[in-house]
């Protein structure tokens, strides 16, 4: 059975008020979180992924929550250095 998902590029705002009309919206409810700073090659980002949801997801005692799991990236992103971009990974869990 195929899997899907939504992907959405955003950015904080603190209201959506002054957003054009045709801007998605989406509400990130307060949860917690396992955060996973990903320092490597874009090239091993699966690698990172794969660890994550079948390695430490299983073995850390944690359920992922339904809730969005989402990509931040900081101030110290670089947009133009692709190849050694970091960023952290940001899974909803539960006990």
């Amino acid at each position: 059975m195929p899997e899907n998902f939504d992907y959405i590029a955003g950015v904080e705002v603190s209201d959506f008020s002054d957003l054009p009309r045709e801007f998605s919206r989406v509400r990130i409810p307060e949860q917690r979180y396992a955060v996973f700073t990903h320092r490597d090659h874009i090239s091993t980002i699966r690698r990172t992924v794969n660890t994550i949801w079948n390695h430490w997801l299983p073995a850390s005692g944690w359920k992922a929550a339904d809730a969005p799991n989402f990509e931040r990236y900081d101030e110290n992103f670089d947009p133009l250095n692709r190849q050694m971009a970091g960023w952290e990974i940001w899974i909803p869990v539960r006990e």
